[in-house]
């Protein structure tokens, strides 16, 4: 059954309301519509998607709410209208920092840090950016190793103790033992016997600077620097 609401007329004694019997009538219906009433209607809702709701149940008629628990570095201030939530916290609870070598604590007590630049390599701070630049060097890489072609832009490479590679795919280590033939070497003056057909022809190779002309200076022929003649 609804709810009977009691009819009390448009001004006092007018008698258009409910009659004194007819109205406690209803005001008996409507308790016992209240007591009848199983489970209890009544009941609370937490408002929102989101954030932590204060309803917790119904427990008969009775509603029970969760309570507010002050956290780390908050106090909770009640009267006899509101609950007032204040933070003690004046700035960085703590943050703890990690480098290879060791860690460090920031908190209140200890604020700053610092990131410095190391071997080739540079810190620079604008606004609320800081950029870490690093220079890549050969003399800091201790195995080194290429990503792609080299390209030398015809620059020379000096100063090497020993380059261990292949010119145009042929090892020049195949080729070392005739070296000696690429040199304007004729061996000795009058040798007595040769090991190798090579030594032989070389030996038996006439090499003539005379194309006729009055000076050996003016010769048109092609010519050898010996290197200086030692005198004994």
């Amino acid at each position: 059954m609804a709810i009977q609401t009691i009819n009390i007329g448009t001004i006092a004694n007018d008698g258009t309301g409910d009659d004194l019997r007819e109205a406690f009538v209803k005001v008996n219906n409507n308790f016992t519509e209240l007591d009848t009433r199983d489970p209890e209607k009544t009941t609370g809702a937490n408002l929102g998607s989101a954030g932590e709701g204060v309803f917790a149940q119904l427990n008969g008629a009775e509603m029970q709410f969760k309570k507010l628990i002050a956290g780390t570095a908050t106090t909770l201030v009640s009267d006899g209208n509101a609950i007032t939530i204040n933070s003690t916290a004046t700035g960085l609870p703590q943050l703890q920092v990690f480098a290879d070598n060791n860690n460090i604590t920031l908190n209140n007590a200890n604020t700053s840090l610092t990131l410095a630049g190391g071997n080739l390599v540079t810190t620079n701070l604008n606004g609320s950016t800081i950029t870490i630049t690093a220079e890549t060097s050969l003399i800091t890489d201790t195995a080194p190793k290429l990503g792609a072609n080299l390209d030398g832009q015809q620059k020379e490479i000096v100063n090497t103790s020993d380059i261990k590679s292949t010119v145009y795919g042929v090892d020049i280590r195949n080729i070392k033992d005739v070296e000696p033939y690429l040199q304007l070497d004729n061996g000795e003056a009058f040798p007595t016997s040769f090991s190798n057909s090579l030594d032989y022809l070389v030996h038996t190779q006439v090499i003539d600077f005379d194309d006729g002309s009055s000076t050996f200076t003016g010769s048109s022929l092609p010519t050898a620097d010996m290197g200086t003649l030692a005198v004994a």
